[in-house]
């Protein structure tokens, strides 16, 4: 069992490090001093060094039992080969806090040789490769981080580096990524509303999807998206862990349809072949 101080729990990028407690079976919970701090972290499993001793018991043993959520897993087998250059549909994905178990959940229903791909996932410079590879192992297409001038392949699944570039599309001369300079756009670098926003031009071919996460980058990116002909989709409510960046969507009209984190990877799968079509 680990005992986690409330502040790294709040830190983005902790939901890298509960991805590995699960991986290797480790139960954790929140070590706080009060039940104020505990009601801010949104849980009653907590290691609460100001309750009383029978209580403090309690909750140990409540989460020992718990145990972990299983790591979700792809559906499809895991032999992978990367396609040639693709000029047909692009799949756009943005995501923030819970963004983790929900791309997981979307990435497991594509197939080896799915449409090109290009992720924001917000999370530290650190943790983006070793996201990456976390994602390779568990879902059927090829999974590594973006790479400036890369062209896009068919199979191929690209996360944007945890740095201090913006993950964007090149659409001269076939379709690539490009890693470019540039001040920080909705709050965040990478942006998905940067990477949203360079698909403008090639909109009819696009299909955008925003899942769970803090705040608003990315809202204004689809709309644009939207608006010039792309197909989009925004997680419900429901299923968000924050319901921030595809809410903020939602109330823009930037999302074509609002679905539950389950049914998100196969819509995406089934814009983008119309998309080609």
């Amino acid at each position: 069992m680990a005992l986690i101080a409330p502040e790294l729990v709040a830190q983005p990028e902790f939901e890298m490090m509960e991805m590995l407690f699960r991986s290797l079976s480790v139960r954790w919970m929140p070590l706080v001093f009060s039940r104020s701090n505990a009601a801010r972290l949104g849980t009653q499993l907590v290691a609460d060094l100001s309750s009383d001793d029978v209580s403090l018991q309690q909750n140990l043993r409540a989460r020992l039992a718990s145990g972990n959520a299983p790591m979700p897993r792809a559906n499809t087998g895991l032999l992978r080969s990367v396609g040639q250059p693709s000029d047909d549909g692009v799949i756009l994905i943005g995501s923030s806090t819970g963004g983790i178990d929900a791309l997981l959940q979307v990435l497991g229903s594509f197939p080896e040789d799915c449409p090109p791909t290009l992720i924001v996932q917000h999370t530290g410079a650190a943790f983006s490769s070793g996201l990456a590879r976390l994602f390779d192992r568990n879902v059927a297409p090829q999974v590594r981080e973006a790479r400036d001038g890369e062209p896009l392949r068919r199979g191929s699944v690209l996360l944007a580096p945890g740095s201090d570039q913006h993950l964007v599309l090149h659409t001269r001369q076939g379709q690539s990524c490009r890693l470019v300079e540039g001040p920080r756009v909705s709050g965040h670098r990478p942006s998905v509303d940067a990477l949203f926003a360079s698909a403008v031009p090639i909109a009819k071919k696009v299909t955008a999807a925003i899942l769970t996460g803090m705040g608003r980058d990315g809202a204004d990116g689809m709309l644009a998206l939207r608006q010039a002909g792309a197909r989009t989709i925004g997680q419900n409510r429901a299923t968000s862990v924050v319901y921030g960046m595809p809410g903020q969507a939602a109330e823009l009209g930037a999302v074509g349809s609002e679905l539950p984190i389950g049914d998100i990877g196969p819509a995406v799968l089934r814009a983008a072949q119309r998309n080609t079509a």
